[in-house]
């Protein structure tokens, strides 16, 4: 486990994805999170299909112990504590927790910290230097701010679904859950800029990261308002409207993605496909002619992608440095031998049944005095509940046993 946040103590109060994937990587980082789940329930996503648990990997749950696979790569190297906020003893405690620990992060809905008595203020009475991050759909402020959202709700409002898909066809979500993942990573550079602000002021502070605007920010790249107004598409598959020859195009075998960006990336290009014969054509020979012909240019790499093997297309445009790859279908990612060196496909492992025999992301940040280490498995949920409470407060087996009786615990 990398060290660069070793001693910083993480209280999450987070669930499914938004929140998770910032922890997850929190702990990827070498801070200490303990994750706080309700009672019995634990964190929703918990109870997501498909399970992984000693009878193996199935859609239906059939054991006491399984656990959703999604819920073991998004908890890795975190600690599990069950705890009820709902009642006084369960705030008390989250309260002394916060006294010594260095950041708080939650992603519910606006209002619930407060309904809790658990918001900012109250917090940073208990811990001046406390660092609170709040994740959620539309922020903490604003008309929207009450709203619920999910990945798909937000990719639609970011205007993400708005540049995905075909010009003919209807807005389609991006494939990944870059809807929560993106704000996730948001909250992480702001919960690192707060520690190294509080190093100055001895303070620490509030975060505020509304999914929409943080995908928002990724949407407006490209200048959509301007294609709007001269009236080009928005969405337009996996060409990229002002660059020609770009898009994936379909070999014998499968499909290779090609990218030319610039005038010597062509003449590169027409030498690997042998038309060296278009170099001077005043069509093509400068971006804007190839901006104009775009759909000749594309058809003269279909043409001649599709008479070859995808093997074939990328060895004779790597010979002339022409960027490309083959789109591997996703069983032949897991196996890509660049992905494996460097530690990013690794296993996913159930906490009690050892491995699921399936796979996740490691850590993809390098270091120069170390390289990412595996995290340790999801936490069973409740599973350091004990430990955690009597080890960072004092509490006696007999207090815990108490807590424990009144489902605090």
């Amino acid at each position: 486990m990398n060290k660069h946040l070793k001693g910083i103590r993480v209280v999450d109060l987070t669930a499914y994805l938004s929140g998770p994937f910032a922890t997850v990587n929190l702990a990827a980082l070498g801070a200490e999170v303990i994750k706080i789940e309700r009672p019995k329930v634990g964190d929703p996503c918990r109870w997501n299909p498909p399970f992984a648990g000693p009878g193996g990997v199935a859609y239906a749950s059939k054991n006491a112990d399984d656990l959703s696979l999604l819920y073991l790569k998004r908890n890795r190297g975190k600690k599990s504590v069950f705890l009820d906020l709902g009642s006084d003893k369960g705030k008390d405690i989250l309260l002394r927790l916060v006294e010594k620990s260095d950041i708080v992060i939650e992603n519910f809905t606006p209002g619930v910290m407060d309904r809790l008595g658990l918001n900012y203020e109250r917090l940073k009475e208990a811990n001046p230097r406390i660092i609170f991050c709040s994740i959620s759909g539309y922020g903490q402020h604003g008309p929207h701010k009450d709203r619920s959202a999910f990945d798909l709700t937000v990719q639609a409002t970011s205007g993400i679904m708005g540049l995905t898909g075909l010009p003919d066809g209807p807005p389609v979500r991006c494939g990944a859950w870059i809807g929560d993942m993106i704000p996730s990573l948001y909250g992480v550079i702001g919960i690192l800029a707060a520690l190294v602000a509080r190093e100055k002021t001895g303070e620490g502070e509030r975060i505020d990261i509304s999914m929409q605007d943080a995908c928002f920010s990724v949407a407006t790249d490209e200048a959509m308002d301007l294609n709007i107004k001269l009236g080009h598409p928005t969405r337009t598959g996996n060409r990229l409207f002002r660059l020609s020859p770009w898009d994936s195009y379909a070999a014998k075998d499968g499909y290779v993605a090609i990218c030319v960006a610039n005038n010597p990336q062509w003449n590169a290009c027409l030498e690997a496909i042998g038309r060296e014969d278009l170099k001077d054509d005043p069509r093509y020979s400068e971006q804007q002619g190839r901006f104009k012909n775009a759909e000749e240019v594309e058809q003269l790499l279909r043409d001649w992608v599709t008479t070859r093997t995808k093997e074939e297309v990328v060895t004779q445009l790597r010979t002339k440095k022409v960027p490309c790859d083959i789109v591997p279908t996703f069983d032949e990612v897991l196996e890509d031998e660049q992905l494996n060196h460097r530690g990013m496909v690794q296993d996913v492992v159930h906490p009690r049944s050892g491995s699921t025999g399936l796979k996740a992301a490691g850590f993809p940040i390098w270091f120069s005095e170390e390289k990412p280490d595996k995290l340790r498995p999801a936490p069973f949920p409740g599973e350091h509940s004990k430990d955690v409470l009597r080890e960072l407060l004092g509490l006696t087996d007999q207090e815990l046993e108490a807590l424990e009786t009144e489902k605090v615990i």
